[in-house]
């Protein structure tokens, strides 16, 4: 069998493992002198070899599981001499100890296949501030099973962990959006010299009419909980003709300083 690029084959052999259940990971690397391209790459199975006796220490209170059996499985992939294709040079099919079965394929970790579902539900969820770990269980429950979800609460965490450093962009290009389908709608924000979000204020066309009928009296609070970035929210408030309160505008501070209420205000 011949593959394109070295990156096929690697993903040839770790399809291969999904469907008969077990874990692969890349071992030894050798490459040619002359131009340093790679001539023979090591496909081997997760629990090949065996791991050291750890020493124990008075500190450590838990002990790693064994996961290396000394599995033979692999495969190798050589450099076609005249092209840049790649072959399956060697393939040893064998195990050494049982594969999982179809129910307990979602703990590999080449099961862990986020879809565009999972995707979704893990940002709204996170938008409520539900974690990765209680939106897998809740999933675990729509879906019937772990053995349908065709994913790890580690491939949960993960996801989660990458769109959080995410979040602020995709608040201002939310905003963005929201500006260009209502010319009505404002919003201006700052970040410092990381590039961090510090402060950001917004007012919707709803809020900007409502202060212009019932701006009289404006109540300005930042007694709310910080969110889980420590990030002060304080909504702009008054009263309308009926006594009810309505929301002129928002904001989220990271720093409650003279500073930032400037800014904030001259926003206002």
């Amino acid at each position: 069998m011949k593959f394109d690029t070295l990156q096929q084959g690697i993903s040839f052999y770790e399809n291969y493992a999904r469907v008969s259940g077990f874990d692969t990971r890349l071992y030894l690397t050798k490459k040619r002198r002359f131009d340093g391209k790679i001539s023979l790459k090591y496909c081997v199975c997760n629990k090949k070899g065996f791991r050291e006796t750890p020493r124990l220490h008075a500190d450590c209170k838990k002990k790693r599981p064994i996961t290396r059996m000394g599995c033979k499985a692999r495969i190798t992939l050589k450099l076609i001499n005249d092209q840049d294709n790649y072959v399956i040079f060697s393939f040893h099919e064998g195990h050494t100890h049982p594969l999982t079965t179809r129910n307990s394929a979602h703990h590999t970790k080449q099961s862990g296949n986020l879809t565009l579902a999972h995707k979704k539900y893990i940002m709204d969820n996170s938008r409520a501030n539900i974690g990765a770990t209680k939106s897998y269980r809740l999933m675990k429950e729509h879906m019937g099973g772990y053995q349908n979800m065709a994913a790890s609460v580690t491939d949960f965490k993960n996801f989660q962990r990458d769109i959080r450093g995410k979040d602020a962009q995709m608040l201002i290009e939310n905003f963005k959006r929201k500006k260009e389908m209502c010319s009505s709608f404002f919003f201006k924000y700052e970040v410092d010299d990381k590039q961090h979000l510090i402060r950001v204020f917004w007012a919707d066309a709803i809020g900007r009419k409502s202060y212009a009928s019932f701006g009289d009296v404006v109540s300005f609070d930042t007694t709310f909980s910080m969110n889980e970035y420590c990030m002060v929210f304080a909504p702009f408030t008054g009263v309308d003709n009926n006594k009810s309160c309505v929301t002129f505008a928002a904001t989220l501070l990271y720093r409650e300083d003279t500073e930032s209420c400037v800014w904030l205000f001259e926003a206002f």
